[in-house]
């Protein structure tokens, strides 16, 4: 009886594990830090990615999602018509849950401490 009832348990929770994805950010194409992000569960041999690149030479691109374990850590040039670049982009692969959320925006304060003195000094505080 002891043998059935684990037997069960482990069957259970194995097909509970199977069951489980990655779970990633994916944003489509975002310029410079600005992306529009959502989350995807990833299909069976994809793995979290960041991809970051430049378009026309000039404009910084971002991508996020989900990316074949193959075509993880690779530089991609696109080119239009006779060797002319159209974008390049170079993909980073990560294996947790969400681990493609990039760095946090930090902000400085000093920006907004020239506002604050300014309005301090025009209502006379100093």
């Amino acid at each position: 009886m002891r043998g059935n009832i684990f037997t069960a348990f482990a069957l259970v929770v194995s097909l509970f594990c199977l069951g489980q994805t990655l779970e990633c950010f994916r944003c489509k194409l975002g310029f410079w830090d600005m992306c529009y992000t959502t989350t995807k569960n990833c299909s069976d041999n994809e793995l979290c990615y960041v991809g970051v690149g430049k378009a026309a030479s000039v404009l910084d691109i971002k991508v996020k999602g989900c990316l074949q374990k193959d075509e993880c850590n690779k530089t991609t040039v696109v080119e239009f018509l006779a060797n002319k670049t159209l974008y390049t982009l170079k993909t980073t692969c990560c294996e947790e849950n969400l681990c493609n959320a990039g760095p946090s925006i930090q902000l400085s304060l000093v920006p907004l401490l020239l506002p604050a003195l300014l309005i301090a000094e025009m209502m006379g505080v100093f």
